[in-house]
């Protein structure tokens, strides 16, 4: 495996090192008054690593992140992301809020629905992750939605479809149909995939939900056979399920 995608890492922890006044301190290195930061790749475990140390002690090994000839950049840039959030908690650096005030909400298109339009329905629905939501555009730089799904609406939808409480689908289950049907296909998959999720490991929740989708079979399958999928699907497991 050739390291071409260390560049794309570093992109994603440049916001943290201009933020925290780091400059470069070698290669794949960088320093403020207080810490000294490492990237690295290494061959043989096939793991992008992330070292730190006080500004004159000894890097240790901080986060490791596997990574292999089937990624690609989109992967990188995870791991630059992955790698900010250690680094945020390892240094107790607290985030940018004054950044994620100024973050603007989603827009929803008059036509159609991308993913942009799914998150402002999600939002207007369940205004609690508002916050939450500044906070993670305002952290990553970008929405990177499966991830900000699976910490906020995931463990909601869990908690709505295992009680089967008519009132609380009646509030979200309308957003979803008409996700399905107008939605581009990222919002579909994104929207499917968070349904998956809530109910792969509860029959209960999986009982409610075909309840809620008794008029939309189709829908209902398409949730459920991803569901399945996620068993097995280690990569899209750690970005939708959380706990």
């Amino acid at each position: 495996m050739d390291n071409r995608y260390i560049g794309k890492v570093i992109e994603e922890l440049s916001p943290f090192f201009e933020e925290n006044k780091y400059e470069k301190a070698g290669e794949n290195e960088y320093a403020n008054e207080k810490f000294k930061v490492k990237i690295d790749y290494s061959d043989a475990r096939q793991m992008y690593l992330l070292y730190l140390a006080p500004a004159d002690g000894e890097y240790a090994e901080i986060s490791a992140w596997l990574f292999d000839d089937s990624q690609t950049e989109r992967d990188a840039a995870s791991v630059g992301l992955d790698f900010t959030e250690t680094l945020l908690e390892k240094t107790g650096t607290k985030k940018n809020s004054r950044v994620a005030a100024m973050v603007d909400m989603p827009v929803a298109k008059k036509d159609g629905a991308d993913v942009a339009t799914f998150a402002k329905k999600v939002l207007d629905v369940y205004p609690q992750f508002k916050d939450a939501y500044r906070d993670h555009v305002s952290k990553y730089g970008n929405f990177l939605y499966l991830n900000f799904f699976g910490e906020t609406l995931v463990p909601q939808l869990k908690t709505v479809f295992r009680s089967g409480d008519r009132k609380a689908l009646k509030k979200i289950m309308p957003v979803f149909e008409s996700t399905y049907v107008t939605g581009d296909k990222d919002a579909v998959n994104a929207m499917l995939a968070c349904i998956a999720a809530a109910v792969c490991e509860d029959e209960e929740a999986k009982k409610n939900l075909a309840e809620a989708l008794k008029e939309n079979n189709h829908m209902y399958k398409a949730a459920t056979e991803l569901a399945e999928k996620l068993k097995t699907n280690k990569k899209l497991r750690e970005a939708l399920i959380k706990n």
